[in-house]
């Protein structure tokens, strides 16, 4: 995953936790994420998280159309993400406008439907609060 591929509000990996991007900077030619407000890493500590069946269903997508070699998820009024079940996976991705823009992971397609839409994706996922105080 490169630095450029970033923006704010992405969902990322680090460690086990999945964490959003809250801010960047620059710092001697590393980009440092900040994931919460007392912690910024190093970009290269994060992980995407691939696309699957669970994550379409936590972004508001329902499967439209199942056959042997591709499964069809619609996002209702808007746009569609096809799944190839061949191994060439030619006729996978986010499908606009009859063409295929290949995205594997989530911040890949979180960073599509805000270039198209202006909006961000919304997404049905808690993020884990931080303890602030000792019990």
């Amino acid at each position: 995953m490169e630095a450029t591929e970033l923006r704010l509000n992405n969902l990322l990996i680090y460690g086990n936790e999945i964490v959003p991007v809250i801010g960047m900077e620059n710092n001697n030619d590393h980009l440092l994420v900040k994931i919460d407000s007392e912690t910024a890493i190093d970009h290269r500590s994060l992980k995407p998280i691939a696309l699957t069946v669970e994550w379409f269903q936590k972004l508001g997508f329902k499967e439209a159309y199942r056959s042997s070699s591709r499964i069809r998820f619609d996002l209702p009024n808007y746009c569609r993400y096809d799944f190839d079940l061949d191994s060439n996976k030619i006729l996978q991705g986010f499908l606009y406008f009859g063409n295929y823009i290949k995205c594997n992971y989530l911040h890949q397609l979180q960073n599509i439907y805000f270039t198209l839409t202006g909006e961000e994706l919304k997404i049905e996922y808690e993020i884990p609060q931080v303890q602030t105080t000792l019990s």
